[in-house]
This record gives structure tokens, C-alpha cells and sequence, in this order.
């Protein structure tokens, strides 16, 4: 076998551009996947386990909520993510309110880190709550009774969500900018003292997070309980990359609610001026009860929402800036660069999109520098281009480097480009400026690069 094979050249894309016609959403045939109804199978896995008797509505302080806070660990531990919170959790002391006791919840929090180092510090925050309601406790004719609330809807449905797009981003982590915070908060109904706590005790760099996504009781899709996503006042920004989200093909409608559909830990990221958006399709009689079982929810509903939240993360991930200074053209708007989520037709490369750009051209002929194989250099290299309005590629640079020979030989590929089909906004023509990120991973037990 020639050096050329010994490595694994491994791709990952976009990206500032926006692609999230994620595998759930669309393939390439354009009908619904078989990864859906997998989806769908995880989710209801999940919500079986987590509304469990064994946890017994894993309420605060519980038993219950400590072998869920174990079981999210190891879960997160497994898809890769960096651990911030020990196996147990991130533990903290409440008081009950009715019996006064103290009571030990928990948070786990783990991050997925994004490709771009120039974003390092700056977190996108998916949160949940993740303890239930636990058990209702009351005497007949003397007789002390407990009676198990199982909580599927409030708020298994919900973890179980975060769960699987924990997942997907952990697996396609080369395709977010910033690093994604996945926190799993207790004591939600405690007044929301787990994210508090997080805020307020736990993590030293709240100042960083420049975005938190909060996911409460999902999968109720009957009468009033519509996907929904509540932002506090109204932000035209947030709103314009909601509508983007759900303008893509197969996206799960959405309903901006303009009044608060139920409480949740994105009131405490709200207190501390932090952006927020809260998916949820709302509160329901049969939430918190003896009814709210794992029967009564709907996992397709709840499988679309986690495309949308997942796509939606790329987005936010993916911004250049969170400043609430609107964007000055100096160009004529004939002129202005914009990027693929501005337009009405995405540019395009062979009847595909980046990844098609990244499979047929780049992954082809890109080669791994020698000089690199022997120094063993692996890593994530980015590259930036613009499509201007006759499709052709130009202005390619190098964002993220990991040698000069590197860059010399994607600058190479890039720059060699076929034309693609240029961007379309309003029926006419433009330039979209597009970043990819080309993965260099020497393969496993290689032992290029050490060889004389």
C-alpha cells in the first residue's frame, strides 16, 4: 500500500454557509430517510426508561434524578462529549419548601468543541430540564399512599430531544464554528434552581455564552399544542433564523408564541441578558399527572423538532457575530457578498451542495503533503471562498492552518474549482461567500510518518 493509503482523509462540512439539510431531513433523493424512523425508535427508547417506576419521576433531590443525572453521563460520555460535571452530576443543596429538608440535585453539563479557533470562547448553550415531577404522596383512611408521576411529557420528552441532538452534533462536530454547551439542569421544579445554580455558582464564564436554546415538553401535537418557539421581546434577528430553519425542506412547522407557554431555565439566561429561544408545544392538562405516560406523546412530532433544533444550532453556532449592530453595506446591494442563508437559491455544485463539492472534488484530489505524513500532522484545516455571480471560485483563503504545505494543496484543489451555478436572491444572480472544513486524520496504527 502506497502513503497515499495509509491515511484516513476525513471531510466535514459547513459551516458559516448554513447547510443543515442535515441526513434527517433530506436525502439525496429528496423522501424521508430510513434514519427518521431511528429516531423515532431512540426517542421513544429514551422516554420509556426516563418515565420509568424504577426512577420514579425522577424528582428533584430523588433517587430517581441522580440514576438519570448517571444514565445522561455516561450517555454523553459515550458520543464523545467533554465532561464539565462528575458521573454523578454537579451537585447543589435545595430546600423543600413543604418539608424544609435539603435536598442534593444535580446538572450535567458536557461540550462538544466547534472547528473555528478564533470562536473557542464563545458557547452556544441546548439546555433542558431534566428532573420530573416526581410522586404525589397522600393517606387513605390512614394508610400513607405514593403514586408515580411519570413525567414523559414533563420533561422526558424534552431530555430525550437533547439527548439526540447531542448525538448529532457530536457527530458532525466539524460542521459548528463555536463549541456547543449541552446542559442537562435539575431542580426545574424548583424554580428553575439547576440553571441558577449554573449561572450563579458553577460555571465562571457566563459572560461567554452567547446564546441558550431551551427545550421543555415536546410531542403533544393536538389542539393548541403546536411546535412553538418563544423568544421574550421581540428580536428581529432570532426571528429571521427561525424562519430560515423553517423554510428548508420537510422542516416541522413553527409558531412564534407571543406569550410565555410555560416556565422554564431559559428565564434565568433571560435575567442575565443572554438571548434565548424556548421550543416547546406548550403546557398540557395531562402534564406533571398520573396520565402524562409515554403513550401519550408523539414521536414523529418529536423527531422533526429534533432536525429543527439541530439545524437551528448550526445556525447559531455557525453566526459570525452576536452584536446587535445592524450590518452597514458600503457596497452597492448589486455587490454585496451575502452568505448562503441570505438567499433565495443556494449555490450549487453539480446539482449538489458542499458536501457534494467537498465528496466529488476536494476528497478526490486533495493529497496529503509528505512532508506532513512525517511530521504527523493532523488536524482540521478551513478554508473560505466566494461563488461569485458567474459561479466561478475565487478570493480562496485559509482560515484555520495546519501547515504551509497544507495549505497549498487545498489552496490548489480549491482554487481549480469547476464553476458552480451561481446564487439566486430575488431572481437575479449573486456572489455567497462559503467556508468548509477538510479533516487530515493519519489512520489509526499507522505508522507513516515514523518509518525511516
Amino acid at each position: 500500500m502506497n502513503r497515499t493509503g495509509r491515511f484516513i482523509l476525513g471531510l466535514a462540512c459547513l459551516l458559516m454557509a448554513g447547510i443543515g439539510d442535515i441526513a434527517l431531513a433530506q436525502d439525496i433523493g429528496g423522501s424521508r430517510p430510513s434514519s427518521q424512523r431511528n429516531v423515532v425508535d431512540s426517542l421513544k427508547k429514551e422516554v420509556v426508561f426516563l418515565s420509568s417506576e424504577i426512577l420514579k419521576g425522577r424528582g428533584a433531590g430523588s433517587q430517581g434524578e441522580k440514576e438519570t443525572a448517571v444514565h445522561i453521563y455516561d450517555y454523553m460520555q459515550g458520543i464523545g462529549a467533554m465532561m464539565l460535571s462528575p458521573k454523578d452530576g454537579d451537585d447543589f443543596g435545595i430546600a423543600n419548601p413543604v418539608t424544609g429538608d435539603t435536598l442534593q440535585s444535580r446538572n450535567i453539563v458536557g461540550i462538544i468543541p466547534g472547528y473555528d479557533p478564533k470562536l473557542a470562547g464563545e458557547f452556544i448553550l441546548l439546555g433542558t430540564q431534566m428532573d420530573g415531577p416526581g410522586c404525589e404522596r397522600f393517606t387513605v383512611n390512614g394508610v400513607p399512599k405514593e403514586r408515580i408521576l411519570p413525567g414523559a411529557y414533563s420533561n422526558a420528552s424534552g431530555t430525550a430531544i437533547l439527548m439526540q441532538v447531542a448525538k448529532m452534533i457530536a457527530e458532525n462536530k466539524f460542521m459548528f464554528r463555536r463549541p456547543v454547551m449541552i446542559a442537562f439542569f435539575g431542580a426545574g421544579n424548583f424554580s428553575q434552581a439547576g440553571s441558577w445554580y449554573f449561572l450563579n455558582r458553577s460555571f465562571a464564564d457566563k459572560e461567554k455564552i452567547r446564546f441558550m436554546v431551551d427545550i421543555n415538553s415536546v410531542g403533544r401535537d393536538s389542539g393548541p399544542n403546536t411546535f412553538q418557539a418563544f423568544i421574550g421581546l421581540p428580536d428581529k434577528e432570532i426571528l429571521k433564523d427561525i424562519f430560515t430553519v423553517a423554510e428548508r425542506p420537510f422542516s416541522l412547522s413553527v409558531k412564534i408564541a407571543e406569550m410565555e407557554p410555560l416556565p422554564g431555565d431559559y428565564r434565568n439566561f433571560h435575567s442575565e441578558d443572554i438571548p434565548f429561544t424556548l421550543f416547546t408545544t406548550g403546557d398540557s392538562p395531562i402534564r406533571g399527572t398520573i396520565h402524562d405516560t409515554p403513550q401519550m406523546l408523539d414521536y414523529l412530532q418529536m423527531a422533526q423538532a429534533v432536525e429543527f433544533i439541530y439545524s437551528y444550532a448550526i445556525m447559531l453556532a455557525c453566526k459570525d457575530s452576536f452584536d446587535k449592530k445592524e450590518e452597514v453595506e458600503s457596497q452597492d446591494s448589486y455587490e454585496r457578498i451575502y452568505s448562503q442563508l441570505e438567499v433565495d437559491r443556494r449555490a450549487s455544485f453539480f446539482k449538489g451542495d458542499e458536501r457534494t463539492f467537498l465528496k466529488d472534488w476536494v476528497y478526490h484530489y486533495v493529497k496529503y503533503p509528505e512532508s506532513a505524513i512525517a511530521a504527523h500532522t493532523e488536524g482540521t484545516e478551513v478554508v473560505e471562498f466566494t461563488v461569485d455571480k458567474n459561479g466561478k471560485v475565487r478570493d480562496v483563503k485559509i482560515t484555520t492552518s495546519l501547515s504551509d504545505e497544507i495549505d497549498k494543496e487545498v489552496l490548489k484543489v480549491v482554487n481549480a474549482s469547476p464553476k458552480w451555478t451561481p446564487a439566486q436572491l430575488n431572481g437575479r444572480k449573486v456572489p455567497v461567500r462559503i467556508s468548509i472544513a477538510v479533516e487530515f486524520k493519519l489512520a489509526q496504527g499507522s505508522k507513516v510518518g515514523f518509518n525511516k
